[in-house]
């Protein structure tokens, strides 16, 4: 029996079938569709007090209503066991965290009866992550554009031209739009990474300042293509340089260090 502040139905995230007991193919696929978009919106909360247990409870208690009647009634024990959790007060604060937040509404019958879980549909809480959710994607994909511009400026040294940052340019990153200079170091044979176009790049003099974490795989390997360009790379070097440049310690001096190995 539920008491009598019991949300209305139409505050439910998960409804009864029309006959009770007996639900339809459709509700069943209606019933399980609910279930995982408010697991989604659940794990999404981005409240400080939703932490990762917190939301491992709410998961398996999602697991455990019953399509048939809604019911779901799991013990602190029950719940503590199957979700590797040591202390029943750990399970008991975060259900009130999920009761504060408005996802879950709990309640006995009697002092020594187990919980029953009624899930909410929280549409203002809903509201709040969308629109949360949206300015970080807004905020990532201007983070990418910004990412795209390399900072250049051409300056005279008493080699030749080379380049530092300081001038914005459409030139990105992640490729050289096809350009092709001819470097003498590479390309007449001599070793000498500092006229390497990539090693240079953004960088100026500052042999010790490391690369840009690429944004993904094809943009590592496209940075690669740059640095590599005109050595014959075993891939097992080219494999090292990708490791330090995917964990930011990828450096135009520990370029030169492996490479020059390679080259002798």
């Amino acid at each position: 029996m539920k008491p009598r502040d019991t949300p209305p139905q139409n505050e439910w995230a998960l409804q009864f079938p029309k006959i009770e007991g007996k639900p339809t193919d459709e509700e069943r696929k209606a019933f399980t569709a609910a279930r995982l978009e408010l697991q989604s919106w659940i794990m999404r909360d981005f409240d400080k007090t939703m932490t990762a247990t917190v939301k491992s409870v709410a998961v398996f208690l999602l697991e455990s209503v019953n399509s048939e009647t809604l019911f779901c009634y799991p013990s602190y024990r029950t719940i503590c066991e199957t979700i590797s959790i040591g202390k029943e007060k750990t399970v008991q604060r975060a259900i009130a965290a999920l009761v504060a937040r408005g996802w879950l509404y709990a309640w006995r019958t009697g002092r020594t009866d187990t919980y029953n879980y009624l899930f909410l549909k929280n549409e203002e809480k809903v509201s709040q992550i969308a629109d949360y959710l949206t300015t970080k994607r807004d905020a990532r994909e201007e983070d990418r554009k910004r990412r795209d511009w390399t900072f250049l400026t051409t300056r005279e040294n008493a080699f030749r031209p080379q380049m530092s940052t300081r001038e914005r340019t459409k030139m990105s990153t992640k490729s050289f739009n096809g350009t092709h200079e001819v470097f003498l170091g590479i390309e007449s044979g001599e070793f000498s990474l500092e006229h390497n176009p990539y090693a240079i790049a953004s960088h100026g003099d500052d042999t010790d300042s490391p690369y840009e974490i690429p944004i993904d795989e094809t943009e590592a390997e496209n940075v690669l293509d740059q640095i590599c360009h005109g050595y014959a790379v075993h891939h097992l070097v080219r494999g090292t340089l990708k490791d330090f440049l995917l964990h930011g310690t990828l450096t135009p001096s520990r370029v030169l260090g492996l490479l020059g190995r390679e080259a002798a």
